[in-house]
């Protein structure tokens, strides 16, 4: 069964998703066969105040972002024109919220693509204050994902309808949004139908963007009761509004148990600890339910753009056998980015040795970030200390295999390997151990695969191991 307007057509079995005024269907303009998504409104739309219906419509057309999806054009439907048709920007990727449910994604969703759902939401948000406009119902699901040829994600704004214009200084008293996303003084009158008349900011939103922000972080809500956020609305309430400050998260476990606080992301997510660091403090401010307390959105866009304008730069501690993203600004000196890497990995400064690409890596204090190779999380800077470290990046199997030798292999242009024995080498030293490593490089090579092998460890660009002294006879 089809409908369609003037210039388009679909198929009633298109759904792309339903809300309670209206539904989106996947439809194609008739001359030109181009994907376009149409919302078309129920009757439970219609018993609204004609302001109201006409709210979403002359939102929409004020608004002009690529992180908001775009509106083309307000139609009639063939058989019924008093029956209005929003046709907009057709995004493939689906929502947020469907990337979320991906298997891959039940802990979160990758630190890389995080950014770019922070850096979309951002921009786009900062265009709605721009035009003093307050959406009220930000979540996952109405954040659509749009595939670029190349397999970038762009992230878009949609489902303006509780949307309205709304100055930093103005209140609003009507209720809308989704229960796990809504701010606490919303979800008590909304939700627990309690009879208070407050009036509510511009403030609303960075409630519902910081649950979102975990959401996408961790792969789950923040503030769960037990039993679920749905079945137990009191607790969920009592959470929300009793945080301890500085907690982003609270959980109930047990039934009338107590509620445990997190004021930290949980280590099963995949953002580092760089950027852990740097966004927990925004989340922590902005999900305050104590208006007073909590940010505007001057601090929010300040904070996040201050993450998003940052050089990411990225660290392989060798002997402790773990990665790091330091996220810094390039104007800062070397001397903040060596007080950065201690704060992750615990090595002093005095004891931090660099190389990158087989190469050592002079630093000094006085230099600029902006002086540092370029890195990726496959061409890292390796950081060596000078000191004994802690091993803490090995599984099981790889501790109990290890004896005293590190091998580092790197496929670059010309293949280098690395062997840091424990017994840790001085800087006049470093011409020796170059010879050492240049008569081993054959024998390792011929080792590297059978290793890479037994301990399960394929990369295409760099991988690490850990294996006994004897093996390679040094």
């Amino acid at each position: 069964m089809t409908a369609s307007t003037a210039n388009h057509l679909w198929s009633l079995d298109d759904v792309l998703g339903q809300g309670a005024t209206a539904s989106v269907y996947k439809a194609r303009n008739k001359k030109t066969g181009e994907l376009v998504a149409v919302k078309v409104f129920n009757l439970v739309s219609y018993n609204r105040p004609y302001e109201v219906q006409m709210r979403e419509f002359e939102v929409l057309q004020r608004l002009n972002h690529v992180n908001i999806v775009k509106l083309f054009a307000v139609e009639e439907m063939h058989m019924n024109p008093k029956q209005k048709v929003l046709v907009m920007e057709f995004c493939s990727g689906g929502s947020l919220l469907n990337l979320l449910e991906e298997p891959e994604h039940a802990f979160g969703l990758p630190e890389s693509e995080f950014l770019i759902v922070l850096q979309c939401v951002v921009q786009g948000m900062n265009h709605l204050r721009e035009n003093a406009v307050v959406h009220r119902d930000i979540k996952p699901g109405n954040i659509m994902r749009q595939v670029s040829e190349d397999g970038r994600s762009v992230y878009k704004l949609t489902d303006f309808g509780a949307a309205r214009e709304l100055e930093d200084d103005e209140k609003f008293v009507s209720i809308y949004g989704t229960e796990e996303y809504l701010h606490p003084d919303m979800y008590e009158r909304a939700v627990l139908k309690k009879p208070q008349q407050k009036a509510y900011g511009v403030s609303v939103d960075l409630w519902s963007i910081g649950v979102t922000f975990y959401h996408a972080a961790t792969g789950s809500l923040p503030f769960i009761p037990y039993g679920g956020p749905r079945r137990n609305k009191k607790i969920m309430y009592k959470i929300t509004t009793e945080k301890p400050e500085g907690a982003i998260a609270g959980v109930q476990k047990v039934e009338d148990g107590p509620i445990e606080w997190s004021y930290r992301l949980p280590h099963c997510c995949q953002l580092s600890e760089g950027l852990n660091s740097q966004l927990v403090p925004v989340l922590a401010s902005i999900l305050e339910a104590n208006q007073e307390k909590c940010w505007g959105f001057v601090q929010f866009f300040a904070a996040t753009t201050d993450i998003l304008h940052g050089i990411t730069v990225h660290i392989f501690s060798l002997q402790q056998a773990t990665t790091h993203s330091i996220y810094i600004h390039f104007h800062n000196t070397l001397s903040i980015f060596f007080e950065d890497v201690q704060a992750q990995t615990g090595i002093e400064p005095a004891a931090q040795h660099y190389l990158f690409q087989g190469h050592p890596l002079i630093l000094e204090p006085s230099m600029k970030v902006v002086n540092l190779p370029p890195t990726t999380p496959d061409r890292p800077i390796i950081l060596i200390s000078r000191r004994p470290e802690k091993l803490v990046g090995y599984s099981y199997r790889e501790r109990k295999d290890t004896i005293n030798v590190f091998l580092f292999f790197c496929l670059v242009p010309q293949c280098q390997f690395y062997v840091q024995p424990f017994v840790y080498k001085i800087a006049d030293e470093m011409e020796a151990v170059a010879r050492e490593l240049q008569n081993n490089n054959n024998m390792i090579e011929r080792y590297c695969m059978v290793f890479s092998r037994e301990y399960f460890i394929y990369s295409q660009n760099m991988f690490f191991l850990c294996v006994c002294r004897k093996s390679f006879e040094i």
